[in-house]
């Protein structure tokens, strides 16, 4: 009893309650004239013998509805003048009113039953600290709501939940919504002063740039709303424990004056308290609109119906989360992670109660959140002192203030110290910089400030942004230099194999941002202190993953990788997201020799932490033990040799259960990989391949060669303007084009059902006419049709023969001369495996890439094999999700790197075996997967397959076909699970949209090179080379020479870069020679100048694409469309 009236007048003496004293009276005189002893009395005026409420505390055996102890705890209640009382038995709670003295207790007199704190059984309990902390938050719960009904005399307040919560303010907002906006605009129109702060501010907070038009004004204006919102939130959050802040009331008051009383009611309390919090912005100068006081009057209302005095910590990130649209919260710079990851991450990298934790891109706060009650449950109790250990970074200004309210709410009485979050771009913060930051209460001196220098942290968590540094430096030219020096500072002594030799990061520039994220972050990490980020899983097999792959491994121990294939984290389609755990290690021997951990999440992440979020010492505890499952598994493979313990693991060994699939490899080993590679090594593999896939390819790891060693791969044919080249039965015979200037294509893959073409399927034909237009004159179909199509327009009014995309052939509708290809491997790919054997001898277009086999004689077997499911197993590791819906894509290189049996290492009786079971496939449709493999022709395939590999199928075939089975499930599962992203209305359209931003950007064309780049009389003294008709690249650098090679077996040595990359910006199509000046600084200058127009270029169409989408993803994917229509490609 004792301690439970120490917990009470602890929690009283901060002022914020109007109770004097708790107490416990030895004894007391009743109605009866009895004498009865009292547990604890609480005063509001202990002398004045004023009382308030009577608290009986008795053990979990004595009921709380005990009709005893109901009838004994009234008549104390009345003696003391108390209008309520409490019986509590540890375990349950009820607040009772106090009846007459004429009246039993009963049920009519019940006005809170509290839920149970089931881990409480017995007396004893209250001596167990972690039962002790449910028990003091109880306490406090229900002073809490005896502070309530004596301000409001009554508990009839709805609690905070946050799905009906926030259909309240949603309905506010669009009712508010039209009013601010327009008083935006009016304001706007007064001054151009505040026009031209507006945008000043805009750029700050990262919402948008003026350019944005319209899009910008309203993503303006939800914001001034939405900050509105946030602090009206805090001020009812705050007025529930401060009795002296006045209730939030806007009847009566004039609409002119609305505004002023809004600034007043907040001011009153940032004088009280969080000052940060209520201090203006530049967004509050926007008049509050007359038109919008009533429903924000009604709204108040609403509000004030609440308890926000159990309002649960997650709340106001889940308000927001919910309430602004998902196609704002990426304008706003908001991402919103799920409590399960967020604790799942926290867990792996806030291991002690000291522990100093970083959130570099902490949006509204929850990873800052989570990790303040972590360090909390470790042993932490001081408020003042966990507020010092958190710090948060989010350069977006908005979300950096939700997380400063969502700390201020860990403990909303406690005002002597203050959340360190800071709203600034990361890569403006060094090591050891230092950062005022306003005192938790005013000083009386407005130029005050705290200095706070940010230390060296022991955990780093976070969800970093999925933005690639490129799209920044469109906006903010200069970016990617600042990035670099940057990285440069943190890196260039410690780590100098990251740069070249001028010092610069060899990061890819289609790097997203969160790579140099790691980087800079890893900076501001402790040696052993860990970091657990949440990324999209790219750079597992992208080409800039290497350079990652490589400072994982020389810089930390990899932890532990993992995703899930049960759920999606995130709802857009466009992320597909991993956690990356890593600890800074600077002992070469000790990272080499540490397991890293693959894992695959079975469950969802609900079912596997299912620990109530409220109840936080079982939810650490359960989640301790998981972590632990997961670092422990590989740890018997770690032998004591002498004096010190030696991993022994030879390969890579996996362990199962019903939560995770850890695929555990040494990490020595996976940097032997990357080193002999010299290029990332797939990752991705150890995440999702199934066990069999590993076994198959070990055991036959003799057996196995890239396809681009057997057979060329090319893009399909791009013509430029189908509507022109493509032809239908109807168009042919309309114009009479003569047979010989049509040739057969397959357009998609639903042109072809099966592995064979059958050629009814097929619906078009492709013009194919390489003669000059003027000796077609007795060809009078096919002279007509091209005559009629040079002087037909798109839809912006450009002729069909000048499009960018038919530009630089000899004739614009000459699309030249290739091989008909042997197979036609399917770009895009669903749940239909297949790779179309080309026996109606067609062209492919763009949505096909072709397989040319190097000796025919192995053609046929090598359209049988590239069929079998082991090349599908494969095909589901090397693909990237594209469409969406689980649409997988793979790159021409990727396709060119699928490892094939050995095809003259087979013998003939298998070949024979493998042809007759292939030949039998070519008479039917392809199934979907699940079907498929269930079909007795196909096994046989298979089988033959393995066979060939030395392989017995009566082992390996099913384990082979479970494996696969579960691969394209979960895929397609998992992207069934995502809900539909709502898609803003100029997104509807992509084809119109890009057509209006090419009218736009470049009405006139795209500047050719080198002709618009260099005087002609330039061009007169040259040097010519031959080049082939395919797309040429730049290849190997050796000592100041620069290769050109081309995917067939062309290679020219230019004499430095600037002439290879003049050679590369120079080819079109079907023009076989390519004229170089012979003056060096003449190639410079037109290599340079052109460079700068492709940036320039893409700066502008990217700027236009964001201003109408608002979002970087889509804004970036149509400018590389333009591009790549264009025949634009940037070396």
């Amino acid at each position: 009893m004792s301690q439970v009236i120490s917990w009470l007048n602890g929690f009283l003496k901060d002022g914020s309650y109007p109770f004097e004293v708790a107490s416990s009276d030895p004894s007391i005189k009743v109605e009866s004239k009895k004498t009865k002893f009292p547990d604890i009395q609480i005063w509001l005026n202990r002398k004045a013998h004023q009382g308030f409420c009577g608290w009986e505390l008795k053990t979990p055996t004595t009921p709380v509805d005990d009709k005893e102890l109901l009838n004994n705890a009234a008549e104390k209640a009345r003696a003391m003048h108390a209008d309520y009382f409490v019986t509590w038995n540890m375990r349950d709670a009820v607040i009772w009113r106090t009846p007459l003295w004429t009246e039993e207790v009963s049920r009519i007199h019940r006005l809170k039953t509290y839920s149970p704190i089931s881990q409480v059984s017995s007396p004893d309990d209250l001596w167990v600290v972690s039962k002790q902390e449910l028990l003091k938050a109880k306490a406090k719960e229900i002073l809490n709501d005896l502070s309530t009904l004596h301000r409001e005399g009554h508990l009839h307040l709805i609690d905070v939940d946050s799905t009906f919560f926030v259909h309240e303010l949603s309905e506010a907002v669009k009712i508010l919504w039209p009013h601010v906006h327009k008083s935006l605009i009016t304001e706007i129109g007064k001054s151009s002063a505040f026009k031209n702060e507006l945008f000043n501010w805009a750029v700050k907070q990262g919402i948008a740039t003026y350019e944005a038009g319209e899009i910008f004004f309203e993503t303006v204006s939800r914001q001034i709303i939405y900050r509105l919102l946030g602090k009206i939130l805090f001020y009812l959050t705050l007025r529930r424990f401060r009795s002296d802040i006045p209730k939030l009331d806007l009847h009566g008051i004039n609409p002119a004056k609305v505004d002023k009383k809004l600034k007043e009611y907040f001011e009153i309390a940032r004088q009280i308290d969080y000052q940060a919090v209520f201090e203006d912005d530049f967004s509050d100068k926007v008049p509050f609109p007359s038109g919008a006081v009533e429903p924000l009057t009604n709204l108040l209302d609403n509000l004030n119906r609440y308890n926000f005095s159990n309002m649960p910590q997650d709340v106001v990130g889940d308000v927001f989360e919910k309430l602004i649209p998902p196609e704002e919260r990426h304008a706003l710079g908001q991402y919103f992670t799920n409590e399960e990851l967020v604790d799942l991450i926290t867990t792996f990298c806030v291991r002690s109660k000291s522990d100093k934790v970083l959130d570099p891109t902490c949006g509204t706060g929850t990873f800052l959140i989570r990790a303040y009650d972590r360090l909390r449950n470790a042993g932490e109790k001081d408020h003042k002192k966990l507020l010092s250990q958190i710090w948060g970074i989010d350069i977006t200004h908005f979300p950096a203030e939700l997380a400063t309210i969502n700390l201020y709410r860990q403990n909303i009485e406690d005002y002597a110290n203050f959340p360190r979050v800071i709203s600034k771009d990361f890569f403006e913060v060094k090591t050891g910089d230092t950062f005022k930051f306003p005192p938790p209460k005013p000083t009386g001196s407005p130029d005050f400030m705290i200095d706070e220098t940010i230390p060296q942290f022991d955990g780093i968590v976070g969800n970093f942004p999925y933005i690639r540094q490129e799209l920044i430096e469109k906006r903010l030219k200069g970016y990617k230099s600042l990035l670099e020096n940057v990285i440069r500072v943190d890196w260039v002594q410690d780590y100098r194999e990251f740069f070249d030799e001028k010092k610069k990061p060899r990061l890819s520039g289609q790097a997203d941002i969160y790579a140099y994220l790691f980087f800079h972050a890893a900076k501001h990490l402790k040696d052993d202190g860990r970091i657990g980020i949440v990324t999209s899983n790219a750079w597992l097999d992208v080409a800039y993953g290497y350079e990652l792959q490589k400072f994982f491994l020389k810089n930390f121990k990899i932890v532990a990788i993992f995703e899930s294939r049960c759920e999606p984290w995130f709802e857009d389609a466009a992320i597909n997201t991993i956690v990356t755990i890593l600890e800074r290690c600077k002992d070469e021997e000790k990272r080499n020799d540490n397991n890293v951990k693959f894992i695959k999440i079975k469950k969802r992440l609900k079912e596997l932490i299912p620990w109530d979020i409220k109840l936080p010492m079982q939810r650490w505890l359960g989640l301790d033990k998981l972590i632990h499952s997961i670092e422990n598994a590989g740890s018997e493979h770690y032998k004591l040799k002498g004096t010190k313990f030696v991993n022994t693991l030879k390969g890579q060994t996996t362990y199962e259960d019903d939560n995770f699939r850890i695929r555990v490899l040494k990490q020595g080993k996976l940097l032997e990989k990357v080193a002999e590679a010299g290029k990332t090594v797939k990752w991705g593999q150890y995440l999702r391949a199934p066990e069999i896939y590993f076994e198959i390819l070990e055991k036959c790891k003799d057996l196995w060669i890239p396809l681009h060693e057997v057979a060329e791969v090319r893009f399909g044919i791009k013509p430029g303007v189908t509507e022109f080249f493509f032809l239908t039965e109807e168009k042919i015979t309309h114009w009479k084009i003569e047979d010989k200037f049509t040739v057969p294509i397959i357009r998609t893959p639903k042109e072809a059902f099966g592995i064979a073409i059958d050629t009814n399927d097929l619906k078009h034909k492709m013009l194919l006419c390489r003669d000059d237009i003027k000796n077609l004159h007795k060809y009078k179909g096919v002279y007509s049709y091209i005559k009629w199509g040079e002087k037909q327009t798109t839809k912006n009014g450009t002729l069909w023969s000048e499009v960018p995309s038919v530009q630089g052939r000899k004739y614009w509708y000459d699309l030249g001369v290739r091989e008909i290809a042997d197979g036609l491997w399917p770009e895009m790919y669903y749940d239909s495996y297949r790779v179309v054997l080309n026996n109606a001898k067609v062209y492919e277009t763009d949505k096909f890439y072709g397989i040319t086999s190097k000796n025919k004689k192995y053609t046929n077997l090598l359209m049988a094999v590239l069929n079998s499911s082991i090349m599908q197993i494969q095909r589901e590791l090397i693909g990237f999700h594209s469409l969406g819906e689980g649409v997988l894509k793979a790159a021409v290189y990727e396709v060119e790197d699928l490892l094939l049996p050995k095809l003259k290492e087979i013998s003939e009786e298998k070949k024979k075996l493998i042809l007759k079971a292939f030949d039998k496939l070519l008479t039917r449709p392809v199934k979907p997967t699940v079907e498929e493999l269930k079909m007795k022709d196909r096994q046989v395939l298979d089988s033959a397959v393995l066979e060939a590999l030395g392989l017995d199928p009566k082992k390996y075939l099913k384990p082979l076909y479970d494996g696969l089975t579960d691969m394209v499930r979960e895929r397609i599962d998992l992207a069934k699970s995502r809900k539909k992203v709502k898609q803003v209305k100029t997104q509807k359209d992509i084809e119109k949209l890009k057509e209006q931003i090419i009218e736009e950007i470049i009405p006139d064309g795209i500047k050719r090179f080198p002709e618009e780049f260099i005087d002609s009389r330039y061009l007169k003294d040259v040097k010519e080379i031959s080049v082939p008709n395919d797309p040429l690249k730049l290849g190997s650098y050796f000592m100041g020479k620069q290769e050109v090679v081309s995917e067939t077996d062309f290679r020219y040595e230019a004499e430095n870069i600037d002439e290879a990359k003049f050679i590369v910006y120079s080819q079109k199509p079907d023009s076989f020679v390519i004229k170089i000046p012979k003056k060096k600084t003449i190639i410079i200058n037109a290599v340079e100048g052109y460079k700068r127009y492709l940036k320039d270029l893409k700066a502008k169409l990217f700027e236009a694409f964001f201003s109408r989408t608002h979002d970087h993803k889509q804004a970036d994917t149509l400018v590389q469309q333009v591009f790549e229509e264009a025949g634009l490609q940037e070396v």
